[in-house]
């Protein structure tokens, strides 16, 4: 069980007028932040996408905010899994300063593993819950 890193800098295009990340940004860096570690675990979105047999749609979204990020920050992504079923699994994320290591936001996203074209609850494939496994914070 662990934790997955996942380092990024913030670039102008990511802040708003006021000079800080723009809020959509951070969930934008967390889902960044997802499929690094999916390609970490050599498991490919583009693969799932081509081959048509099942889909992983996000249902659930969620963001709490607590300092500013601003142009040229380097920040971390941390990722665990929090929740986990046969068909269904939660990523937590905490993003903080890389420097100072002060927590800026945490966020959590639901995926949901669903068979095509019937669009039905199906179980992850075996490397899914393998990988899931290792990050899995009960």
């Amino acid at each position: 069980m662990g934790t997955f890193t996942y380092e990024r800098q913030v670039y102008l295009a990511d802040t708003d007028g006021a000079g800080v990340v723009y809020f959509n940004q951070f969930l934008q860096m967390c889902h960044e932040a997802y499929e690094s570690w999916l390609s970490s675990e050599h498991l490919s979105l583009q693969n799932i996408i081509s081959a048509g047999n099942f889909a992983l749609p996000l249902v659930h979204a969620s963001i709490d905010f607590f300092a500013p990020a601003h142009c040229g920050d380097r920040l971390l992504v941390n990722l665990t899994i929090t929740q986990a079923s046969a068909h269904r699994f939660c990523c937590d994320y905490e993003i903080s300063q890389a420097e100072s290591a002060q927590l800026l936001a945490r966020a959590q996203t639901h995926h949901v593993c669903i068979a095509l074209p019937e669009r039905k609850k199906a179980p992850l494939p075996q490397p899914w819950q393998t990988a899931i496994c290792d990050l899995y914070h009960p």
